[in-house]
């Protein structure tokens, strides 16, 4: 791994392109420990800060479709499980479930708005023309129908542990990702898990918990990949870590990735393994921040 210690203002070697490097963060993600191993100049320059070129945080990135598509399927199905799992839902099948989805919009509408808030993003990137813009607004609008169907069927497939359904103990409100309180039964969408002991932190897309299992489901909308896994096992170790959402030390019992038309069961660390996995996530970030600099940072 590249040493990236020294001056934090560095040359780009193009136009407008001085950097001012980051500090390193103060929690590590999956994503960015897995990004600074890969390429760490690379990790580095795409979260500086370019005063001379534009306005906004990290480098002007050229937008790829194929990330776009899974992001609006992402923040589609936020929503609409956030106001399913708030309305109290036994089944996404529910006719209290096409309630909700009417009173959004429908799933059309709903992938239409995440998509036209992802395509806002890209005004005032200097790599992006106006072309280039036009030209992804449509095909990406061409491709809305396609986006309504895999909302669909990941909603049908998704199986919802409501908190009428756990025989005794409180009641689950649906949980805030940014709220650090306990995730008791029910369903917490985009649940944010911290591990302050290994500066790690982790955002679940859909963390289910009832009287007898913990289930954590990963929505993937690209093709099956091990790394998948990997990420699995982690939010297995932040569950097991984190004291302030799981303060009963409740074991998870089922990790799963779920993909457009199918998931995949991912087997769930022993105790043994997590240990062993704690240990060799806070050797990689020990080596991470020491290939970025200082440890003490901001996020």
């Amino acid at each position: 791994m590249a040493d990236l210690t020294g001056p934090r203002v560095i040359e780009t070697g193009v136009a407008a392109g001085q950097a001012i490097l980051p500090e390193p963060p103060a929690m590590w993600s999956y994503s960015s420990l897995k990004e600074v191993e890969t390429c760490p100049l690379r990790y580095a320059l795409s979260r500086a800060d370019y005063p001379d070129l534009w306005e906004q945080h990290g480098y002007p990135r050229l937008p790829i479709a194929a990330t776009i598509r899974g992001d609006v399927v992402h923040g589609s199905l936020e929503i609409i499980v956030k106001a399913i799992v708030r309305a109290g839902c036994a089944s996404t099948r529910s006719a209290e479930a096409v309630a909700v989805l009417r009173e959004l919009g429908g799933y059309t509408q709903i992938a239409e708005e995440v998509l036209a808030a992802q395509l806002a993003r890209l005004e005032g990137n200097p790599r992006v023309t106006t072309d280039r813009r036009e030209q992804f607004t449509r095909i990406l609008t061409e491709w809305v129908p396609e986006a309504r169907e895999q909302i669909q069927t990941y909603l049908n497939r998704m199986e919802l542990r409501t908190p009428a359904s756990v025989p005794s103990g409180p009641k689950a409100s649906p949980s805030d990702h940014t709220a650090r309180c306990p995730a008791r039964a029910g369903e917490h969408p985009e649940k944010e898990l911290v591990a302050d002991s290994l500066r790690l932190k982790g955002r679940i897309d859909l963390l289910s918990v009832d009287s007898e299992s913990v289930r954590i489901t990963d929505f993937k909308t690209g093709a099956e990949d091990p790394s998948h896994h990997d990420q699995l096992r982690l939010y297995a170790l932040l569950w097991d870590a984190d004291a302030v959402v799981n303060p009963d030390g409740l074991a998870v019992t089922t990790l799963g990735a779920a993909y457009p038309s199918y998931s995949v069961a991912v087997a769930v660390p022993d105790t043994n393994e997590l240990a062993d996995l704690g240990d060799a996530v806070a050797a990689r970030i020990e080596t991470a921040c020491r290939h970025r600099g200082r440890r003490s940072a901001r996020g």
